[in-house]
């Protein structure tokens, strides 16, 4: 169960229709075609040449009021995202000066923080039952990021399919009904992930990201327009964020890495919540969704949520 939809949301609007964005230029696609362990390879050497990000910020939020009118709210916040990969972030957001929400996660644990209204913390455990049940999860964050590595096993249920301008590499979770575990879109060209979606065990979508503008930085690239929604059990999330003055070799302060409760916060432990309900039927081998691999038309890219 994908939970704390309604409760962010509400969260926000105490405290306090994302509109089509542009797509990718997509320049004539190369001749050769890689295999897989190439691209892999090619991407992993990326993501490792840049394991800090420090950059300013801008966030356009879109959520669910968790009224039964259906309404959703929309806030725009500035602030700044850090990163020292694998497995440390820290985003927060403010508005009118005022600090919204901040959040984060290292090896341990995993952390939202809204205020001043309400005050609240929601936490869990890295890995536990709390972090696949949130819909904000931090670590979901870094993945629409595209700061992941690929790490295929031998006989690793995973295929790649070149289309006219992108490499679509899907990776299946092992065992019966080969449910999905992540579809990644790269561009031909310059080997860059322009989309990324995330399943969970089983099968269904948790999130679905488009990186939408590169620009070198310190002779590397650099995504600095993203676009995500983050799926919950009824309702999403919206998520358009911008970066500036991005630098590759300001370390950030480790403390921002550090999870403690804020003095006087109300703390929610997500794995301490009740369980979660029976999950969906898995997955079939039939394709389910219009954008899988195989039903891509020719030249198609990615598409907006």
């Amino acid at each position: 169960m994908r939970s704390a939809v309604g409760l962010v949301a509400l969260a926000l609007v105490a405290a306090a229709g994302c509109g089509p964005a542009p797509r990718i230029g997509e320049p004539a696609a190369p001749a050769a075609v890689l295999g897989p362990d190439e691209l892999v390879a090619a991407h992993n050497a990326w993501v490792d040449s840049r394991p800090l990000l420090w950059a300013r910020a801008s966030l356009m939020l879109n959520f669910p009021t968790g009224e039964a009118d259906g309404r959703r709210l929309q806030h725009d916040l500035d602030g700044h995202v850090f990163v020292e990969r694998p497995e440390r972030l820290f985003v927060h957001g403010q508005m009118l000066g005022q600090e919204v929400f901040t959040a984060g996660m290292n090896p341990d644990r995993f952390w939202l923080w809204i205020r001043p209204n309400v005050n609240t913390v929601w936490t869990g455990r890295r890995g536990g039952r709390g972090e696949r049940d949130f819909v904000l999860a931090p670590a979901d964050l870094m993945t629409a990021l595209g700061l992941f590595r690929i790490d295929l096993a031998p006989g690793a249920d995973a295929e790649l399919v070149a289309l006219p301008r992108h490499y679509v590499l899907a990776e299946r979770r092992p065992g019966p009904g080969r449910r999905p575990a992540r579809r990644t879109w790269f561009d031909r060209v310059t080997l860059r992930p322009v989309r990324v979606d995330l399943f969970d065990e089983a099968g269904r979508r948790l999130l679905m990201a488009e990186l939408l503008a590169y620009d070198r930085t310190a002779d590397a690239d650099v995504c600095t327009v993203y676009r995500a929604r983050f799926y919950g059990d009824a309702d999403e999330v919206d998520l358009v964020l911008r970066l500036t003055d991005v630098r590759l070799d300001k370390k950030p302060n480790a403390r921002v890495f550090e999870y403690r409760c804020p003095p006087g916060a109300k703390e929610h432990d997500l794995d301490a919540a009740p369980a979660a309900a029976p999950a969906s039927p898995p997955a079939t081998d039939a394709p389910t969704t219009p954008d899988a691999p195989a039903e891509l038309p020719a030249g198609d890219g990615p598409v907006a949520p």
